[in-house]
């Protein structure tokens, strides 16, 4: 199953596209699959973090500051692709992302760029903080991904990223059991996701886990659907599942 179609019909349609995935349940995987479908049309595609980020078993990762040395630009680039590039590391788990001015200028390069926005620690729904970053104004697509997991979860850790704001910002107990429809308007809201994204920008849904949860992942997807008028996926990165709500 081709990944790519979340945006686009064919892969020539993605030529000079700069993608950026939020939200939780799969961003990481989702990345690096577009990545790796991507390159055998379009050269050089280059992924990306603006947050922390793990490595990879498919991508090695290349650092900012040596790529600015042209001579090994060129190399890197001449034979991987795609290229997974990063700011520095943290420790032996975790790597930190660019800023945004460091992957703006890495555009030009790139015949196309697909990058994460922000974290949930492994979590398939979150609250956003002001100081999360946003989908730059230079991307031109956007992707939100969330786990079939979170339908029927309560507002705790387990399940939600910073599940005290979650509470705060959405009124709700740590006892509630979130239904489709109130996780569609956390997807879809300006109080929700829908504050890191630029206006203007091509969007798509995923609902990613289908495959461990499928009655959830329809019920969410649909309910998301009713509310957006985005196109709105579900399916699995782990079965290699992607089914479109028409």
């Amino acid at each position: 199953m081709f990944f790519h179609r979340l945006l686009f019909k064919t892969p020539a349609d993605a030529r000079k596209a700069v993608i950026g995935i939020i939200g939780g349940g799969g961003k990481t995987s989702l990345m690096h699959r577009l990545g790796s479908e991507l390159a055998l049309m379009h050269h050089p595609v280059i992924l990306s973090s603006l947050t922390k980020d793990g490595y990879s078993e498919d991508h090695p990762v290349h650092f900012f500051s040596a790529l600015e040395d042209e001579a090994f630009r060129t190399a890197v680039f001449r034979k991987e692709n795609p290229v997974f590039i990063m700011d520095s590391i943290e420790n032996d788990y975790k790597l930190i992302g660019l800023s945004q001015n460091q992957m703006e200028t890495l555009t030009p390069d790139a015949e196309v760029m697909i990058f994460e926005c922000d974290g949930a620690r492994k979590r398939p729904i979150k609250a956003h903080q002001p100081y999360d970053p946003v989908v730059p104004e230079f991307a031109t697509h956007a992707i939100v991904v969330v786990g079939a997991d979170a339908v029927g979860a309560r507002i705790e850790s387990q399940f939600v990223h910073r599940p005290e704001l979650f509470r705060e910002i959405w009124d709700v107990k740590a006892t509630y059991e979130m239904e489709p429809e109130f996780i569609a308007k956390v997807l879809t809201s300006h109080y929700g996701y829908l504050q890191k994204l630029p206006a203007d920008i091509e969007l798509s849904y995923f609902v990613n886990k289908a495959d461990l949860y499928p009655q959830e992942a329809t019920q969410l997807a649909k309910a998301i659907s009713r509310v957006s008028n985005a196109a709105v996926f579900y399916g699995s990165l782990e079965n290699e599942l992607l089914e479109q709500i028409h």
